[in-house]
């Protein structure tokens, strides 16, 4: 590690050397910095004052250098965030008057459709069971038919074993109906009423994320000020800034 700065002999390595206000300027600003910062950051501990000025020195003139571009990217990149928003407020009030006449339209058809739901259920669940009471005929009659050897007992069987798939037939018509097309979506919410056994619960399942989670709120508890914590240690970390 060498005390001179600049140890490249670059003479745009200086306080106030370089304040460009293009984006190529940029680039050369911090290309040059970063050609300094591979002599001065070779590994090597810091071992006297004169390097820890100027490595100081580096470390200042790269945090300006980058809140310089930051700046410059900002300032060029307000005209178009100023047009862009310029285009929402024209479009947005027609866009919100459009989602208010969907959400009115929703609201009100909402109990009709749950009626409608709820109506087409009760017809797949007794088409359901009318398919299952014909498929049990068609069973007895074979059965009957197979005991009896008689023409008729078989005929009768083998009308039973078209009147038993068609009512199938209908009967997934209406599952269908009734699952499909009805203007509703089916969301889940989960509701916490017993804490100790969620906690059971995820600790055998998802231990990873439970460990994660409880780092989190640690992490914000130290943020906070909290030093001591429960089942924690809290190092104490020093670093330059």
């Amino acid at each position: 590690m060498s005390a001179a700065l600049s140890v490249t002999e670059n003479d745009r390595i200086a306080m106030g050397a370089n304040n460009p206000p293009a984006l190529e300027a940029h680039k050369v600003n911090i290309d040059d910095l970063r050609a300094e910062a591979e002599a001065w950051l070779d590994g090597q501990a810091v071992e006297s004052a004169e390097e820890a000025e100027g490595l100081n020195m580096l470390l200042d003139m790269a945090r300006k250098a980058q809140k310089a571009a930051d700046d410059a990217r900002t300032a060029e990149k307000k005209p178009h965030l100023d047009a862009g928003k310029a285009v929402d407020a024209q479009w947005k009030p027609l866009i919100d008057a459009a989602q208010r006449i969907v959400d009115c339209a929703k609201k009100a058809l909402t109990p009709w459709n749950i009626a409608e739901a709820n109506r087409k259920a009760e017809e797949a669940r007794k088409a359901a069971e009318a398919a299952e009471a014909e498929r049990q005929a068609e069973v007895a009659a074979t059965r009957a038919a197979a005991a009896s050897g008689s023409i008729t007992d078989a005929e009768q069987a083998d009308q039973q074993a078209a009147a038993a798939k068609q009512a199938e037939r209908v009967a997934k018509q209406t599952e269908k109906a009734a699952t499909s097309g009805l203007g509703l979506r089916t969301s889940y919410r989960p509701e916490l009423t017993d804490p100790k056994a969620a906690i059971a619960h995820y600790w055998a399942t998802r231990r990873d994320d439970f460990i994660a989670l409880v780092n989190e709120l640690a992490a914000k508890d130290v943020r906070a000020g909290k030093r001591e914590i429960p089942g924690f240690t809290v190092h104490a970390e020093q670093k330059a800034f």
